[in-house]
């Protein structure tokens, strides 16, 4: 068993960023992907849209069912898991003979397993740290900026040398290696000390009640302010993945940039992506100033990201001007993959049921994703030009960033706030008691006569002197 803030946790937060190095450089350069397969099946854009539509989706929308299964099985097996999935489809699409069998290998079977490798890394990382989880969140998340930037010239590379088979199939040998990064997450002893590794026959009686009730709590659904983020998720997706999905294509066929210039495009979102994602967790963890909290830097970047996609209307687009469109928009894509969504809904939900509650704001990402491209694809199939599509994803994005002004105004940061949830403990002896109180698991519910009383057994007033300086010293 690992403890939180331990030199391991490092470690873990290394093994989360190179498993979301892949996982990004799978699903976020399906553009060169479909760029790469447009003319191998000889099929409309809309139609060859869905391989690049269909594997970001697939990736989000599992992430709900890996949550569950997290809780069940474990961050390590389920991680494993999704590595030989992601890596098997990847190898099946190496032998498609059509377009729908593409799109079930790449598009559905290596989604399913970039999705179940994904939330791993992000539940193991908020468990492993208390007190610079927003620091560890940002440097996990910047592992898919690296992806974003690496893999474009990869795949290039590959399909110029094994053409688009061989492309596949290296892909599927790198993809493997999540496998060997999913290892490395330990079981974790959280303050909560309800670790979902833990079996049950290994946990004490009076804790796996307590357990099993936090892995069922579905309180944040009772929050409006969670469905407001749920749909401005859809939103922003929608139309970000309009751009992701069909930027190559664009500067390709409509601006007459050659290759090499488009794949680099995406290069630059992806180092942007990754900057940008250490540097959000860097100024949430320390805010000076109140812009920079996380509701106030996400409605801000999203924003920029909006507007910055009408930088396509500007006529005689120079190589310059597409730079400037791709660090923008690479700003604003690392708000919604970063540091920001994890601050907002541990600050809704807890760290608890972060698990469930970010799975299900991740499938709401994924509806989007998947009628962001086939949307462009379909508009450029009837006006034969891309400008109406980008306007449209300029428009949702703005639109998104609009509706979170609602729960925004309700936010409100606390001046001391720990992660650190207590659990009761009873029928022990003293000197366990004490110790359960040094390691942060009493809970307190009611005070009577110096005492504090809980349905199950009673605290003390030293006990409680204990926990409240075990807060301070967390916050």
């Amino acid at each position: 068993m690992e403890k939180p803030d331990s030199t391991w946790a490092w470690v873990v937060v290394i093994a989360a960023a190179c498993i979301r190095i892949i996982v990004y450089g799978n699903s976020y350069t399906s553009g060169i992907v479909y760029y790469v397969i447009l003319d191998v099946f000889g099929k409309s854009r809309a139609e060859t849209s869905w391989v690049a539509s269909v594997i970001t989706a697939a990736t989000f929308a599992t992430c709900p069912v890996s949550g569950i299964l997290v809780n069940r099985f474990g961050m390590r097996k389920v991680a494993l898991a999704g590595g030989i999935v992601a890596s098997s489809g990847l190898m099946a699409s190496s032998f498609a003979t059509s377009l729908p069998v593409l799109t079930l290998c790449y598009g559905v079977v290596t989604g399913v397993g970039c999705g179940l490798t994904f939330i791993p890394g992000s539940v193991a990382v908020a468990r492993y740290f208390t007190k610079r989880r927003n620091i560890a969140m940002g440097f996990a998340s910047a592992g898919g900026g690296i992806g974003s930037f690496a893999f474009p010239p990869i795949i290039n590379y590959l399909n110029e040398k094994y053409l688009w088979r061989g492309m596949f199939m290296i892909l599927s040998g790198i993809s493997l290696n999540m496998c060997v990064f999913a290892l490395l997450y330990r079981p974790v002893t959280s303050p909560n000390n309800n670790d979902d590794e833990v079996s049950d026959h290994e946990q004490p009686i009076t804790e796996k009640k307590e357990t099993q009730r936090k892995k069922n709590d579905w309180a944040f659904l009772k929050l409006i302010d969670f469905y407001i983020l749920g749909l401005n998720n859809i939103l922003y997706q929608l139309g970000a993945t309009i751009v992701y999905g069909h930027l190559g294509a664009c500067v390709i066929r409509q601006f007459k940039f050659d290759k090499v210039f488009a794949s680099m495009l995406y290069s630059v979102i992806g180092i942007t992506i990754m900057i940008f994602k250490v540097c959000q967790g860097f100024v949430i963890q320390y805010p000076r100033w109140k812009i920079f909290r996380p509701y106030q830097q996400y409605i801000l970047w999203y924003t920029i990201g909006g507007l910055s996609v009408f930088i396509f209307l500007i006529k005689d687009l120079t190589h310059a001007g597409l730079v400037v469109f791709s660090l923008l928009f690479g700003a604003s894509y690392a708000s919604c993959g970063g540091s920001l969504i994890p601050a907002i809904l541990i600050d809704l939900s807890g760290v608890d049921q972060f698990t469930l509650a970010y799975g299900i704001i991740l499938f709401g990402q994924a509806l989007g994703m998947l009628f962001g491209p086939f949307l462009a694809g379909l508009l450029f199939d009837s006006l034969r030009a891309y400008d109406a599509a980008f306007v449209l994803a300029g428009v949702l994005m703005i639109i998104s960033a609009g509706i979170m002004i609602f729960p925004c105004r309700s936010y409100k940061v606390a001046e001391t706030k720990s992660d650190v949830t207590y659990v009761v403990t009873y029928d022990r002896e003293p000197a366990d008691v004490e110790a359960a109180g040094n390691d942060g698991q009493t809970e307190t519910i009611g005070k009577d006569n110096g005492q504090i009383s809980t349905p199950t057994g009673v605290v003390t007033d030293r006990e409680v002197v204990e926990a409240a300086n075990l807060i301070e010293s967390a916050a």
